[in-house]
């Protein structure tokens, strides 16, 4: 059997990705993708003015008590909290996810929630069971909840499993992961969601710095959104209040966005509103040396980030965080010159529920449509009493969380046709469907500046929508320029590294190490090496990185992965257990010291650690494919079919794992099987040149010489030295 795949998915980590490897035997190990927060940031969540500060929201309410107490009805007042028994909401039999074939439940122990998961294995009994604690609920209930877990290392992970308000309450997959390959209950919450679920959480102070910008969440953590989202900062709010200071400077030390001009007011909203899409583009840049936090109410939005879209929008897709990129494309919106804003229909602290909410917002548009409802003759499809936003704003499911109806905020002439609320299945990008073309500024409108032309620029290379046109736009900007954000040269290398050129983005990520040498800078910089076959140099450079962040799984993980390409195997085992011990929850660790401890001739060991990648994200194939060839080389062939079989099944084009089923088939003496398996691999990868030698050794034992001969002096005429010289020799011994 062929070696084990090394890292073979996509990390889900935010900041961090190991590199996707189809063929056995390269060099992928963990390659770090972006830094999703800034290197450098404000100071931990200042505000403009430095003597200002953010308080306990329960300070707020003991003056204004009965706005704090409405507010915490709202949806976003119920946005983010601890777990509690009273807000577990039913479960009843298990879920099966049909398409990764697993099961969820939700179990209680001594009085603690726990979402487990588990799949059936080859001797009919439960395996791959990861089970995890709920911590904290994000979501308030009013359209769905999913379930986080709190980590040893203070790191928040998703469950698979959410909680859908439709039809009266149902379970169902957690957006993004109804599919084979989903993250499992590792994938983590960035601060960009926490941003817009919840308040202020005291972030590490030296945010960016570590060697993986892993997001971190120390205890206590706040729950829901507070007063200061909108208000702003409200410590010299309250100390002005305590000292008895007048009306005017205690009024003066706090937000009101009523009193902003309309552009600042509409940006409290869209701050957290305002989301283009959440496919890759990117929808939105912060920008370099703003912490994920720092915006401040008041502030312009454009300071803090900028928005993106596609050239041309979205054409009609509707998400779940659209309400203002739909209102903004409604004609009320353009042509009231900034009157209509989201307070125009909206209280932020008191959301009136059914027919009051009806009634309320025909209110709002009668103030300027009352003719449609007076009976008048030009308006006779409108009657007293109409309901204007079931017409002209009505409930959709959104594209991209499929269990979830939601109003939509582009306001039409006419409802739309069809059944807007029908079910649909969740579709996830793939590098066919993907958008790819220009990224275009949405919001603000940029000033033809500097910084705004690199920003544009890296919208085009970030996630790799335009990278024909970005690539040699970034560099021209950054030979011109010369700009001092070390984030800027990182992101042209990474850009080169996703064109596959990673020797061209080497001096990038060089320049962006010399002027920022942190041990996340360095791990970049070391990826690129090891991608680009610098093995001594990788190793350097990731001795440093390590050095700098000795308690990062990632640095030594991907140190331990060079040193195995460098034939330093004990080494590299030693630093990949490391990594593995230091953060056990990543499956690529396991996946690649599997393999290091295989190639150390320790197939136990490795079968272990392949076996521990599966439990954690049993949906990769490769990783099947890497325990079905250690079970077929032990001589355990039941169990090794079945996980070729389950290798197959999630990924059917995975030629490779074809490859060695057939092997293993025809060896058993289940010819026509392992032919049918190997000329499905012939088509997926005509030049996989081992499909052409084993399939012309399996019709050999089935008695067909003359289509055996064909297949091996195919395999011969390949360019793999290996394969060549092994049909050489069968074709010899055939007298050929």
């Amino acid at each position: 059997m062929n070696k084990p795949n090394a890292s073979a998915k996509v990390s889900s980590r935010l900041g961090l990705a190991l590199t996707a490897l189809a063929v056995a035997g390269g060099v992928s190990g963990v390659w770090v993708y972006r830094a999703s927060v800034s290197s450098k940031r404000q100071p931990q969540i200042s505000a403009t003015n430095p003597a200002n500060s953010y308080v306990d929201a329960a300070v707020c309410a003991k003056c204004h008590a009965g706005i704090a107490a409405s507010y915490r009805k709202t949806g976003m007042g119920r946005s983010f909290a601890r777990w509690h028994p009273e807000n577990a909401r039913a479960f009843a039999k298990p879920f099966h996810q049909k398409a990764g074939d697993s099961y969820y439940a939700m179990i209680t122990r001594d009085g603690k929630w726990y979402q487990r998961r588990w799949q059936i294995g080859f001797d009919g009994k439960e395996t791959n069971v990861d089970e995890r604690p709920v911590d904290f609920i994000i979501g308030s209930g009013n359209h769905a909840q999913t379930f986080l877990h709190l980590t040893s290392r203070n790191t928040l992970q998703v469950l698979p499993l959410s909680w859908y308000a439709e039809k009266g309450g149902y379970w169902d997959m957690s957006p993004g992961y109804d599919q084979p390959d989903n993250p499992g209950s590792v994938r983590p919450v960035h601060y960009e969601c926490l941003f817009c679920h919840d308040a202020y959480p005291k972030i590490p102070p030296q945010l960016g710095q570590s060697a993986n910008a892993e997001m971190t969440f120390p205890e206590p953590l706040p729950e829901g959104i507070d007063c200061q989202r909108c208000h702003g900062p409200g410590q010299r709010h309250v100390d002005l209040v305590s000292s008895g200071a007048s009306l005017e400077k205690i009024r003066a030390a706090i937000i009101n966005p009523k009193r902003l001009d309309p552009d600042r007011e509409i940006e409290v909203c869209m701050q957290c509103h305002l989301e283009t899409t959440s496919l890759e583009l990117p929808h939105a840049i912060r920008r370099f040396g703003r912490g994920p936090f720092s915006y401040v109410p008041g502030q312009p939005l454009g300071d803090f980030q900028i928005q993106f879209d596609r050239k041309g929008g979205m054409n009609g897709r509707f998400e779940i965080a659209h309400e203002a990129y739909r209102l903004r494309e409604s004609q009320c919106f353009i042509k009231s010159g900034g009157k209509l804003r989201c307070t125009t229909c909206h209280d932020p602290h008191d959301i009136p529920r059914g027919a009051a909410a009806t009634a309320h917002y025909n209110a709002v548009c009668q103030q300027c449509h009352a003719a449609m409802t007076a009976g008048t003759r030009a308006s006779a499809p409108h009657v007293a009493g109409a309901d204007c936003v079931s017409c002209h704003m009505p409930k959709r499911r959104t594209d991209d969380v499929v269990h979830v109806v939601m109003t939509d905020h582009l306001i039409q002439r006419q409802k739309p046709e069809g059944d807007l609320v029908a079910p649909k299945p969740e579709v996830i990008e793939s590098p066919a469907t993907a958008y790819h073309g220009e990224v275009v500024a949405y919001y603000p409108p940029l000033a033809d500046t500097n910084d705004n032309q690199l920003y544009l620029a890296d919208a085009q290379v970030r996630d790799q929508r335009n990278l024909q046109d970005g690539l040699p736009r970034l560099a021209s900007l950054l030979e011109r320029y010369h700009p001092q954000q070390a984030a800027f040269y990182a992101e042209l290398g990474l850009a080169y590294g996703a064109a596959g050129d990673y020797a061209k983005g080497l001096p990038y990520f060089e320049e962006a190490a010399r002027r920022e040498p942190t041990g996340y800078r360095l791990l970049q910089l070391g990826n690129a090496q090891m991608e680009a076959h610098q093995f001594a140099q990788a190793e350097q450079t990731l001795r440093r990185a390590a050095a700098l962040s000795p308690d990062e799984a990632v640095a030594w993980g991907t140190l331990g992965w060079v040193l195995w390409q460098e034939d330093k195997g004990q080494e590299a085992r030693a630093d990949l257990e490391r990594a593995v011990a230091l953060d056990p929850d990543l499956p690529e660790l396991h996946n690649n010291l599997a393999s290091v401890e295989w190639g150390a001739g320790d197939q136990a060991g490795a079968e272990q650690q392949f076996r521990e990648a599966l439990r954690i994200q049993p949906g990769i194939a490769e990783w099947r494919l890497n325990l079905a060839r250690v079970l077929a080389t032990r001589g355990e062939l039941p169990k090794a079919r079945f996980q070729f079989e389950q290798a197959i099944r999630l990924k059917p084009d995975l030629a490779e794992a074809r490859v060695d089923y057939g092997r293993l088939l025809s060896d058993a003496g289940n010819f026509s099987e392992a032919i049918r398996q190997l000329e499905t691999a012939i088509r997926l990868a005509p030049q996989l040149w081992r499909a052409h030698l084993e399939l012309g050794m399996a019709l050999g034992r089935s008695g067909n010489q003359a289509a055996a001969v064909a297949e091996l002096k195919t395999a011969a005429s390949g360019s793999d030295a290996a394969v060549r010289s092994e049909a050489l020799d069968v074709l010899h011994k055939l007298g050929q």
